[in-house]
């Protein structure tokens, strides 16, 4: 088993065609509070792996407690082939209203949860993923995209956010979570200074 790589929640192993991931104790949590939010955490993430309707690491098996067993998924992060393929974003686009139609936030949408597999792109990372019809959550969801294309693909941000939003314009409820990102984007907490 070898170790892939570890965040702030969970440290990912890689064992032959399969992932692991096991979320980590917190020390500055109280012991108990930290069994439940990790508990609750992996028990979310894998029922979102056995809901989403995209293509994502399928889950083979998880502990209920910290671990999550999926297979693994070879190929380039997005965030590494983005720049010179701007047009990959109108299919995170259309992902995104297939998972927000389905009544699911991703939580962490970045280009680096993002992988490139046989032309096709799969999400990855749903560890702050839940389950939400609310415009809002998902407002919230596309700005924090849009602000990981604008710091990491500034180069390319203005075509493939483009490409994105034609691609997000399959949503069922594409208006209404557009009025409500300029409403997310008027916040102080999310304004540029």
């Amino acid at each position: 088993m070898k170790r892939l790589s570890s965040g702030a929640e969970a440290i990912i192993f890689l064992d032959k065609d399969k992932i692991i991931k096991k979320r980590v104790e917190k020390k500055y949590r109280h012991e108990r509070i930290d069994s439940q939010l990790r508990k609750a955490r992996t028990r979310r993430e894998a029922k979102v792996l056995e809901k989403i309707p995209v293509s994502s690491p399928k889950l083979i098996e998880s502990d209920g407690q910290e671990i999550i067993v999926m297979n693994y998924l070879k190929g380039p992060k997005v965030r590494d082939v983005l720049d010179k393929k701007p047009l990959l974003a109108k299919e995170i686009g259309e992902k995104l209203a297939r998972i927000h139609d389905s009544g699911i936030i991703h939580g962490d949408l970045t280009t680096s949860n993002m992988i490139l597999k046989d032309k096709d792109i799969h999400f990855i990372d749903f560890g702050l993923s839940f389950f939400s019809a609310k415009e809002e959550d998902k407002a919230v969801d596309i700005h924090l995209f849009k602000q990981a294309l604008e710091s990491k693909h500034y180069k390319v941000f203005e075509k493939a956010y483009e490409y994105f939003i034609q691609g997000y314009k399959k949503s069922k409820k594409f208006k209404q979570t557009m009025e409500r990102l300029k409403n997310v984007e008027k916040r102080g907490r999310y304004k540029k200074k």
